[in-house]
């Protein structure tokens, strides 16, 4: 059958190519036949005849064919590989069947790999899917009769959708289908159907048509093991897929007039662009060139250089500077350059900068058009569709496979949720606005590989469609994984997704009909300020210990000294609950350290992360700090109240609020409302929110507060000010900043500089709210603090001041994120909770507070309590140190005044 008439036949069969196309194919490889001996091969062979691809691939990687092939404009080389792909389906498949096999040429394989192309549909069962992969092949029979074939995969889109136990076979009678054999099975044990799930076998089961394919179970499961993936791309295809990132590089490089180092945030000036390179200046290379040290100031990078660099960047995914082996000697630049791409991440381990590919996986790219997606979102509303019933409402396979698509755009768009359950607060916006596009496009726009691809295209306007659709299919194939996360997204997947998102753009307005964009709404978005005293306008991966570390060193870099352990506490007690209240003398730095500790994250008073309102003594309601309607019935919103919009509008960035002095005032008459709606918070659908703030009627919308903002409240405790209440006090962690060591200055010392690193969200949120929560990962923790707790609660009970379950939970929060990160040692965890939660509630004259004291100094110290004054106590062996030293501080203030209280110093 390997004759020419056959490879045409092919051609037009299975590639779909029209007969001009085949015929100039054809002539081709008529052309490289007659002309072997140039190429190197000294047979004399018609390709036509070839069994197996091994001379093709010779005669592609010669010098004098690529030379022949780049004058025909690849024209030749695409013609081998349509041959190659030929041989490879025929030679797999038809000749396995009426090739003799001697009985030494039997192999250890024991698996089939089966396409089964359009009998795959969304949502199909085990069962389904076996009567798809059953149904008549053409397999060779002594490896049926011979027993060694053991098993048989479902393929679909080159992806391991099933597996079979094979325990039988019969030959399909039917006239048509003589030579071709009915598989029996049944499922394979679960140990390896889950680990071959979604694996992607492309490398293996290439070939077009409908190829069969044999292998060992064995080297599947090693392969999954491993994590090993074969590129297959032909030259010329590596080639182009070069010059298309060359192309991004490029584009990138002219968009860029500056950008700095991630470690030290020193500037490279990029002075110019060709299509060789670029050519960047430092100040290091000025200053050399000035002092004629140095030929020119600048420093010429090509593209080749880089394009080595971005094979070493995405071979490993995550890079520091180390891995940049051969373009080491500017891996500092290459980081700083790669990393403002929108799909790059800066992740920040044990003090070393890593640049990080963003990853995402395939149900988060649309699989059905924008029409078809709205079409069933005006079902949800007009005709009240439950998105969870669609497999059962719809009962034809392919209305249910668009249905079903449709429901998968619904969720990248917002309106539903992971488990397809409706979001009504956005669907009622739908439902309400006048532009449904400008909303629409918003919501796209929310959506992170969405927005890199918009991204990604206000980079390439002016070139051809077919190159962006194929570069931006290049960059989905390198971040896109399957739905399990097993392995990236093929070239067919990506292409059809990608092609997708750019319909989806053109329909909604945002591109033009090139997939030019026509609104740019990310002026500025790329990364870095140009002065290292600001912040880099990225979020990076960091953990909550590197974070910890990273802004104890920012704020000892800013002159202030406090110990490491001071600044894993204000952080906990923020992650445990967003209300803080700090306290002590005047001159401790106790705006300093909040405000320090924000700007470390990247919210400053700038960009409207951090917001600093003095409170006044005449606050008597809420009313100057979350708004008021005016005599004209228009709402004036507060200082606070504006936070909370903009913290609502970037729900992925903290937002920090200090309300200064803040007990100049009474706290519970200004702030009781925000207390309240505080202790409101719930589960909703997987997300924490609260009651409402202010009403509709109020505001004229209803606001809600967010859970990305944080209130830290600084209080001095004097003749003018008041006390905190009960109330107050269980809803905060109060933290006491009374210690000063004047004469320490060693912290000063050779201190590294320090530039502040834009944070996420998601490293302060609290994921705790009940104590149910946290108690399936912490149990017996929660039993050790439980145990403890009680012990403290018993001795309290004495004058009435014993905690609830609130103050309990908090606790358990605060040493359950402890334990998680391994922050701090369990008891110094536990005495700042004692320290901040338990003790300001005790205040009185009488001897009942005094046998509480000194019972509760036992207990922190395992010693008795000695009257004497003067009595220097040595908390070194003590459990809680801390709080026994504030104990201390307290008794003797009940003896020397006859009151005590936690508050006085």
């Amino acid at each position: 059958m390997k004759n020419r008439d056959a490879f045409a036949e092919w051609l037009k069969t299975y590639v779909n190519i029209n007969p001009y196309s085949v015929g100039r194919y054809s002539k081709a490889i008529d052309t490289i036949s007659s002309e072997l001996t140039d190429y190197g091969i000294e047979q004399n062979v018609n390709l036509f005849d070839l069994t197996e691809p091994a001379i093709i691939e010779k005669i592609m990687k010669n010098p004098e064919f690529k030379l022949k092939n780049d004058k025909g404009h690849r024209m030749y080389s695409s013609a081998l590989n349509h041959l190659k792909k030929y041989i490879e389906h025929y030679y797999d498949s038809e000749l396995q069947t009426i090739l003799p096999r001697g009985e030494g040429s039997v192999t250890k394989e024991d698996t089939i790999l089966i396409k089964i192309g359009v009998s795959y549909k969304a949502e199909i069962t085990s069962e389904e899917l076996y009567h798809a992969t059953s149904v008549s092949w053409i397999i060779a029979e002594n490896r049926l009769s011979s027993g060694e074939i053991k098993y048989y995969c479902a393929v679909y889109n080159n992806e391991i959708k099933e597996v079979y136990r094979l325990t039988g076979y019969e030959k399909d009678v039917h006239p048509d289908n003589i030579g071709r054999f009915i598989l029996i099975g049944e499922l394979a044990e679960e140990s390896i159907r889950s680990k071959l799930h979604e694996h992607n076998v492309r490398d293996i089961h290439k070939g077009s048509g409908n190829p069969i394919k044999y292998v060992k179970m064995e080297d599947l499961l090693t392969r999954v093991n491993t994590g090993m993936e074969v590129d297959i791309l032909s030259g010329d295809e590596k080639a182009e897929d070069k010059q298309l990132i060359k192309l991004l590089l490029k584009r990138l490089a002219e968009n860029k007039n500056e950008l700095r180092t991630l470690s030290t945030n020193n500037p490279n000036w990029i002075t110019k662009v060709n299509d060789a390179g670029i050519y960047v200046e430092n100040e290091t290379s000025r200053e050399k060139f000035t002092k004629g040290e140095k030929k020119n100031p600048f420093s010429f990078i090509t593209y080749d250089f880089l394009l080595t660099a971005w094979e070493e960047f995405i071979k490993v995914r995550s890079a520091s500077t180390k891995d940049f082996i051969e373009t080491k000697g500017s891996s500092s630049f290459i980081m700083g350059f790669f990393h403002e791409l929108p799909f790059v991440e800066t992740e920040l381990k044990d003090n070393n900068y890593f640049i990080k590919l963003k990853e995402f996986t395939t149900d988060r790219l649309p699989e059905s058009t924008l029409k078809q997606t709205l079409k069933l979102l005006t079902e949800i509303i007009n005709e009240e569709l439950d998105p969870k019933t669609i497999s059962q409402k719809f009962k034809e396979d392919s209305i249910k496979r668009l249905k079903l698509r449709a429901r998968q755009g619904l969720k990248i768009l917002g309106f539903l949720s992971e488990e397809y359950k409706i979001q009504q607060q956005i669907l009622n916006e739908y439902i309400d606005t006048r532009n449904t596009d400008v909303f629409l496009s918003k919501r796209m726009l929310r959506h992170p590989y969405l927005k890199i691809t918009y991204q990604l295209l206000s980079l390439l306007t002016g070139i051809g469609k077919a190159e962006k659709v194929n570069l931006l299919t290049e960059i989905g194939m390198v971040l896109v994984r399957n739905s399990l996360g097993s392995n990236l997204m093929v070239h067919s997947v990506a292409q059809n997704r990608t092609r997708n998102i750019l319909n989806w753009f053109k329909e909604i307005g945002l591109v033009d009909e090139e997939w030019n964009v026509l609104d740019n709404k990310f002026d500025g978005r790329y990364t870095l300020t140009p002065s290292a005293s600001l912040v880099r306008e990225e979020q990076i991966k960091i953990t909550i210990f590197d974070l910890v570390n990273h802004i104890n060193q920012y704020i000892a870099n800013k002159g202030f000294f406090y110990r490491k352990e001071e600044v894993i506490n204000l952080f906990l007690s923020l992650k445990t609950k967003p209300f803080v209240i700090i306290s002590g003398i005047s001159g401790t730095g106790k705006t300093k350290i909040v405000q320090w500790f924000a700007e470390s994250v990247g919210a400053t008073e700038k960009n409207g992360q951090f917001t600093l309102i003095p409170v006044r003594p005449d606050w008597s309601d809420s009313s100057d700090l979350l708004g008021y309607v005016d005599i004209k019935g228009d709402f004036k919103k507060g200082k606070l109240t504006e936070v909370i919009l903009n913290a609502r509008e970037n729900e992925n960035l903290p937002y920090f609020v200090l309300l200064d002095e803040m007990n100049l005032a009474r706290v519970e008459y200004y702030f009781s409302d925000l207390l309240s709606v505080m202790e409101s918070r719930k589960w909703d659908e997987g997300e924490m929110v609260s009651s409402t703030l202010l009403s509709e009627k109020t505001a004229g919308k209803k606001i809600i507060l967010p859970n990305n903002l944080y209130i830290i409240g600084t209080v001095n405790m004097d003749e003018t000010t008041h006390p905190f209440s009960k109330k107050v006090l269980d809803r905060a962690n109060t933290i006491e900043f009374n210690r000063v060591e004047l004469g320490n200055l060693s912290f000063l010392q050779e201190l590294d500089e320090i530039e502040p690193v834009k944070v996420n969200q998601e490293l302060f949120a609290s994921k705790y709210l009940h104590l149910k929560d946290a108690y399936k990962s912490n149990e017996q923790l929660i039993k050790t603090i439980t145990d403890e707790l009680i012990l403290i609660n018993n001795a309290l009970q004495r004058i009435n001041a014993h905690i609830g379950y609130r103050v309990r939970d908090e606790i358990c929060f605060y040493l359950s994120y402890n334990e998680e990160s391994q922050l701090m040692p369990f008891e110094q965890a536990l005495d700042h909770c004692i320290l901040q939660k338990i003790l300001p509630r005790i205040a009185g004259s009488d001897g009942r507070v005094e046998t509480l004291l000194k019972e509760l100094f036992s207990l922190f110290t395992r010693m008795e309590y000695v009257e004497e004054l003067d009595v220097q106590y040595d908390f070194k062996n003590a459990p809680y140190p801390a709080s026994a030293a504030k104990v201390v501080e307290m008794l003797r203030r009940l003896q020397e005044d006859g009151f005590t209280s936690f508050w006085i110093s």
